[in-house]
């Protein structure tokens, strides 16, 4: 048993003490419940994407395995077309013909110059009669 009864006035300021109190502890469990509710909702969407993962992972492999079967189409397929280029340039040159176009140069771009004249530059001749030697003749 205590010593002293407590008055009114002490009885009555420890109620409001511990009303301030509850008050404050009210205002914190709302406080804390409201981010439990908000880590719970992350956690189930991350839970969701997290459930996507293995899915992904199967489709990145499949891809993966999928461009690497390309690039080695790709690669034998460049080769046959490198093999081919060569045939077809042995084909062309039985026949007489250059296997490659004339080499010739950039035109000026000045835009005072006929589209004859451009061909002219572009060739290195100055003249018609100099890109065709027969007709020199």
């Amino acid at each position: 048993m205590p010593d002293t009864i407590p008055d009114q006035n002490d009885v009555l300021a420890t109620n409001e003490r511990l009303t301030a109190e509850v008050t404050r502890l009210t205002a914190e469990l709302t406080a804390a419940t409201e981010l439990l509710e908000a880590g719970q909702t992350q956690l189930t969407a991350a839970q969701k994407e997290a459930a996507k993962v293995p899915d992904l992972t199967a489709k990145v492999t499949a891809l993966t395995e999928n461009l690497e079967r390309s690039k080695a189409e790709v690669a034998g397929l460049n080769t046959k077309l490198g093999d081919f280029n060569k045939a077809v340039a042995a084909e062309v040159q039985k026949l007489g013909l250059r296997p490659k176009a004339a080499e010739h140069k950039e035109a000026a771009a000045d835009p005072d110059l006929t589209p004859t004249q451009r061909v002219l530059a572009a060739k290195g001749v100055g003249s018609i009669r100099e890109l065709s030697p027969k007709l020199n003749a």
